[in-house]
């Protein structure tokens, strides 16, 4: 019986024949093709044989020669079927693309078998570009040589030169030659015209040369909002994914992405959260991407900042409001303890409130507790109260907007103490937040009653008003009676009758005021309230 490799090595013989008389012959691909099922065949039958094999050693032995034997034919094989369609008409030509990839060719060793010979007036086939663009567009560990690199280029720029900028973005052609690339770039521009990604384009290149100024001009070309453009036409201007199977934390910065964290940060926060909204990259790979450039964080928060204005996913906005909350916390502790971020925020906290739905006005008793002075008159000591401030503010904020769920944020407060003003702002927005008014209203008379009235006004309202009468009253009655001086809060109690006159009957009235009380104190606010009640 003649041996799978016997007769594979009759059919390649034969083959020599079609191929040196018309290597495009249907004859030809017919036999390889016949010849790979037939190789193809014999290796699974091998394969099998060779894991079932428990006896001789001798006989695993010689199974083991006869499949790599096979393995080596296939490989031929499969270079000769992919030389084949490379050049074959472009109805087959995407056949190219996976016999070349089991032949284990290395890109370099394609490209050598297809390069036009000299004085032929062919050019590379269809099925060697299809195969060369497919390798381009994906993520690889391979880098190509400068060479093969420069090589690339050519190819693309006689045969698709509107390619260019997909295949100089390609983090296997980092090894181009950076000059030799421009000028062919600019040759492209000038017959194709100026586009936003070959401007960005060419823009790298000039980084790659050092040469900055030229860069820059480059760059100053297009406003920022074109340029995101630019970077969702072609994502790996920035990134890479740089193999690894398409995990989450195999993603890399380019040398672009590292230039901009240092001169344009706004730009590459904007065109990260338009690569993100335009499913580009995901969130965790855009987090991984800003904690390479900034070790401080402050980028990453900007980028959540950015994203949580731009962001209608539901789920993504919870994360992100959980992120910043933390983060604020986080940045609040290390300021108590002088640690300062490096880095200025690229939105201020009234950019935030003002342009992002999920940011809340702050509620006007937080002005009153918390008024914008800084009495330090020591630089170092009024940049941490200015920036306790910032952050207070945000979060406060937060806290203030419709969005937040406040209990994932209450375990998160126990790090911030009570003792600053803000401190104890935040802790009583939670409170508020989570409806606990005879607690928060006790508190806010023990340490800031003259913002009494205005906590009132915008929380006692509604199903609330009560409170007016059945918690804040009595308490204001008992602190005034003990209270050694009690000018604030006698001011507070007048402001609060008045409100209790106009929510109440006169009846009722009376039931409110103490036994102990002075009947002329009260005796204004209940005409007040007689009078209304005979008006209605």
């Amino acid at each position: 019986m003649v041996s799978p490799l016997t007769l594979y090595q009759e059919m390649a013989e034969y083959s020599q024949n079609y191929a040196e008389n018309n290597p495009q012959s249907q004859s030809l691909r017919h036999l390889l093709s016949e010849a790979h099922l037939l190789v193809r065949t014999a290796l699974l039958q091998t394969s099998k044989r060779h894991q079932d094999s428990t006896g001789d050693p001798d006989e695993k032995m010689a199974t083991l020669t006869e499949k790599q034997e096979l393995e080596e034919v296939f490989r031929q094989n499969c270079s000769q079927l992919g030389d084949s369609f490379s050049r074959g008409s472009p109805k087959d030509c995407h056949l190219a693309l996976p016999y070349y990839r089991m032949s284990g060719l290395s890109v370099t060793d394609v490209m050598s078998r297809n390069r036009p010979l000299p004085g032929s007036p062919h050019s590379y086939g269809p099925g060697f570009l299809f195969y060369l663009k497919h390798y381009l567009f994906e993520e690889t560990d391979e880098t190509l040589s400068t060479e093969t690199a420069d090589e690339v280029i050519d190819i693309f720029s006689q045969s698709e030169p509107s390619l260019l900028v997909t295949v100089c973005a390609s983090p296997c052609m980092k090894n181009v030659n950076p000059a030799r690339t421009l000028q062919i770039l600019q040759c492209l521009e000038d017959t194709a015209g100026v586009s936003v990604s070959l401007t960005i384009t060419m823009a790298t290149m000039m980084l790659h040369l050092g040469n900055l100024p030229q860069y820059t001009e480059l760059m100053e070309r297009h406003a920022e909002m074109l340029l995101v453009y630019g970077f969702i036409e072609e994502p790996r201007l920035l990134l890479h994914d740089g193999g690894g199977g398409g995990k989450k934390e195999q993603v890399c910065t380019t040398a672009l992405a590292r230039q901009l964290a240092n001169s344009q940060p706004g730009l590459l926060v904007a065109a990260m959260v338009a690569l993100h909204e335009n499913s580009k990259v995901q969130l965790e790979q855009a987090d991984f991407i800003f904690k390479e450039l900034s070790c401080d964080n402050s980028l990453q928060v900007d980028f959540w900042e950015a994203m949580l204005m731009a962001s209608s996913q539901d789920a993504v906005i919870q994360e992100l409001l959980f992120r910043l909350a933390s983060v604020y916390i986080d940045r609040l502790t290390n300021t108590i303890s002088n640690t300062t971020s490096k880095q200025k925020s690229l939105k201020s906290a009234e950019d935030l409130i003002s342009s992002c739905s999920h940011f809340g006005a702050l509620h006007p008793w937080l002005t009153v507790l918390n008024p914008a002075q800084m009495s330090s008159s020591q630089h170092q000591e009024a940049l941490h109260k200015l920036q306790a401030c910032f952050l207070s503010v945000l979060l406060a904020a937060l806290l203030c907007g419709p969005s937040l769920s406040v209990g994932t944020v209450v375990p998160l407060l126990e790090r911030l103490s009570e003792e600053t003003t803000w401190g104890f702002s935040l802790h009583l927005l939670c409170a508020t937040r989570r409806e606990q008014y005879d607690w928060s209203i006790e508190k806010l008379l023990d340490r800031c009653p003259q913002a009494i009235i205005a906590y009132a006004n915008h929380h006692l309202q509604d199903k609330h008003m009560a409170l007016w009468w059945t918690k804040l009253l009595p308490e204001l009655c008992d602190r005034t009676r003990a209270a050694a001086d009690g000018s604030i809060l006698l001011s507070v109690l007048n402001e609060t009758l008045v409100v209790v006159a106009m929510e109440t009957s006169p009846l009722e009235f009376l039931e409110l005021v103490p036994d102990d009380g002075t009947a002329s104190y009260f005796l204004p606010y209940l005409l007040t309230c007689s009078q209304r009640n005979v008006k209605a």
